[in-house]
């Protein structure tokens, strides 16, 4: 009687972990994915094993199954170029994260295989398993705090703030807020770089946390460190606010986007914005695209209909609002009234695209960027804005850190037409105060370890010596020639 119920038992278990489609119908539909939201026969699933299933919370009756696939290729590929479909895409296709996947460098060949594991959704519908190509609405990113090694500090300083904060006029209301959330930041983020200095470490200025930037700087000095440069990866607003600290020596190193950096070098007569003479570049790491994101029932189908249209324009001390208004003026408008723009980081401003509060988003950033597919994978009203060319070639013909690109159809999910949009590129910039032997070391490890953070961060693959120098505007910091210099005879002497 025991032995019956413990088969029982273990015949449930076995019922309960096998929810789902079985083996033959999973792998044709990974298949099926990678050959429409994909490219067509470029993978062919040579090999797949069911790894399990889990109830999936978003669906009633939906089970998560988890699976490991070894995709071969069927031609010559390349994942990590600066044009077309990339790994962040085909993540996104089969179920995965890039650090899910395996086998992928800079040239992959026919034959090379990738080794994936990743989860494929489903619900019941009826008598039939159904795939979940989409999940239901839930909030996009959690707004992360920064983080800071500030520590407590003095009691009486904790004091006086405690006695400032009583006397604050509560008539002051939203605006009181505003105020002591922007004092205190800004005297928590120079907290951060003073102790970063007296550890003796590096400072690097990247991004919003849970960005591009940011992701890569923590991968990053987490890897310098180890490798005996003790690096601190400062997390900001955003480029505007890295070159400002660059400029003011509070930076040794930071990522720009390349259309920042030439701005802040010669100088913005129009937005008052003096040349910052001392930026000097050290490498271009992979492309950005400007995204222009709206959603269906917002009537905007050309850049011309968001005239008179509240937008999201990004951050104060992001790249997003700088390239957001070159944009806009290169098109022959004025600047929208106040009330018409919102200052937000990105999960606020796709949070207000949701709730009405804002018509289109303004996004500067990688392509494909994780939070925008998110978002596509939840909605299927998603629209993005293109670029017309008039004022495209406007801005490419007057700004060497510009190019026109079009960002591929299939990129985000449910985006079945490419669109034209202005691209550029994402820079390594110090300041001519930074020693030659700081720049050296620095670049050295930042092309040395693309491999090794790829499958960290997997961007860090699109870092190459044969890119490193486009859409560079701005001179070179004498250490930085010395390294390309010393790259060459290595190759010559080969």
């Amino acid at each position: 009687m025991r032995l019956r119920i413990l088969l029982l038992l273990a015949s449930l278990v076995l019922t309960a972990c096998q929810r789902g489609p079985d083996s033959g119908v999973l792998r044709q539909e990974l298949q099926d994915r990678l050959d429409t939201e994909f490219s067509p026969g470029l993978f062919q699933v040579s090999r797949f094993e069911r790894k399990g299933s889990a109830p999936a919370p978003e669906h009633d009756d939906g089970v998560y199954v988890y699976y490991g696939a070894e995709l071969e290729f069927q031609r010559d590929y390349q994942l990590t170029a600066w044009q077309g479909l990339n790994l962040g895409t085909l993540a996104v296709v089969v179920g995965a994260t890039p650090a899910g996947i395996e086998g992928y460098h800079r040239n992959n060949r026919q034959g090379d295989r990738l080794l994936v594991r990743g989860r494929l959704n489903y619900h019941r519908n009826g008598d039939r398993w159904e795939a979940i190509h989409r999940m239901p609405d839930k909030k996009v990113v959690e707004p992360a705090d920064r983080e800071s090694v500030a520590g407590s500090g003095p009691l009486a300083v904790l004091e006086s703030v405690r006695r400032l904060l009583q006397r604050a006029p509560a008539s002051a209301g939203r605006s009181r807020d505003d105020i002591i959330v922007a004092g205190f930041s800004d005297a928590l983020r120079q907290i951060d770089l003073r102790f970063a200095r007296l550890d003796g470490r590096l400072t690097f200025g990247t991004g919003w946390k849970g960005g591009t930037y940011q992701l890569f700087g923590a991968a990053f000095a987490r890897y310098a460190t180890q490798q005996g440069l003790p690096v601190f990866n400062y997390s900001s607003e955003g480029s505007l606010e890295n070159g400002l600290n660059l400029q003011k020596g509070y930076l040794d190193f930071a990522l720009l986007q390349s259309d920042v950096a030439e701005v802040l070098y010669q100088g913005w007569s129009e937005a008052a914005q003096l040349p910052q003479p001392d930026l000097r570049s050290m490498a271009s790491l992979w492309p950005e695209a400007l995204h222009i994101v709206t959603l269906e029932d917002r009537g905007i189908r050309s850049f011309a209909d968001l005239k008179g249209k509240r937008l999201a324009v990004g951050s104060p001390g992001s790249g997003t609002r700088f390239t957001a208004r070159r944009v806009w003026e290169a098109a022959g408008y004025t600047l929208p009234e106040t009330e018409r723009i919102r200052g937000m980081g990105l999960a606020e401003s796709f949070a207000a695209l949701e709730s009405g509060e804002v018509d289109a988003v303004f996004l500067a950033g990688a392509v494909p960027d994780p939070t925008l597919q998110r978002l596509a994978q939840q909605r299927d009203d998603i629209r993005f804005v293109p670029i017309d060319t008039a004022t495209l070639d406007k801005l490419t013909s007057h700004h060497f850190s510009y190019y026109n690109t079009v960002i591929a159809a299939k990129t985000y999910p449910g985006q079945s037409e490419p669109f034209p949009t202005l691209g550029f590129a994402a820079l390594l910039i110090t300041s001519k105060r930074t020693s030659e032997d700081a720049v050296e070391r620095f670049l050295d490890l930042v092309v040395s370890s693309a491999n090794q953070l790829t499958h960290e961060f997997y961007r860090a693959g699109f870092i190459s010596p044969g890119t490193s120098r486009m859409g560079i505007s701005i001179p070179m910091h004498p250490g930085a020639t010395h390294f390309y210099e010393r790259l060459a005879d290595k190759s010559d002497d080969k």
